[in-house]
């Protein structure tokens, strides 16, 4: 069902949603931009894809690295640069809005599977992982991480071996939502906490309406029958 992305284009996602961030948040020349860990877990690649990326973005003179120090933002020519950046970006036929919609659909329609089988063990897993999605969002730094883990701990726990080969779909939303648009990496974290906290409380309940309903407006897809 999912098809594996290649290091190729893993790479060059990751590159050309670093640059469109660069563009379109106007970061000023001389910007820092975030570690090499936090990209890896904001852009959901692993660090070596990051680093992959960042020394293309070097070659075209979009950012320089100093031992040491960090990458910083160069002064290049944004303009031309934006004119160039394609419109989407990853290989076959589906979109960011095709992952969002499989992903909304394969969630929502195991709550019931969750909520029956969820151990107090896993639910307490999901608690720890929003207490440090939290304060990491007191600290300013992404939670996308946490994010993916929160909701790949939901369909392990439904103990069904095919929905949890499924979970690198969870990974690739993000990752391609992000890849097409960069705002996404200015979302809302408060309005993630308090959704996450419904879908918990009603885990906790074992009320399986309730979290269906708290997922389903988690998505937020228009005209996505709950």
């Amino acid at each position: 069902m999912l098809k594996p992305v290649s290091r190729d284009t893993l790479t060059r996602q990751a590159a050309i949603t670093l640059k469109k961030f660069i563009i379109v948040e106007d970061l000023p020349h001389g910007s820092q931009l975030p570690s090499e860990r936090e990209l890896s877990e904001t852009l959901a690649v692993s660090r070596n894809i990051i680093r992959e990326a960042l020394s293309s973005l070097v070659a075209e003179g979009v950012v320089v690295k100093y031992a040491g120090k960090g990458t910083f933002v160069c002064d290049f020519d944004r303009d031309n640069a934006l004119t160039n950046l394609p419109l989407t970006i990853g290989g076959g036929e589906s979109s960011a809005q095709d992952l969002r919609e499989a992903r909304a659909a394969l969630e929502i329609g195991s709550v019931g599977l969750i909520v029956q089988r969820i151990t107090d063990e896993e639910i307490q897993s999901l608690i720890e992982i929003l207490e440090i999605y939290e304060q990491k969002h007191a600290e300013g730094k992404s939670t996308i991480k946490e994010d993916i883990d929160f909701h790949v701990a939901l369909l392990q726990a439904t103990k069904n071996s095919v929905i949890a080969e499924m979970t690198p779909l969870i990974t690739d939303v993000f990752r391609r939502t992000l890849a097409e648009d960069v705002t996404a990496i200015r979302r809302n974290p408060e309005r993630i906490i308090v959704e996450h906290r419904r879908i918990m409380q009603a885990l906790q309940d074992r009320d399986i309406d309730a979290a269906r309903k708290a997922m389903h407006a988690h998505f937020r897809l228009q005209d996505f029958p709950v």
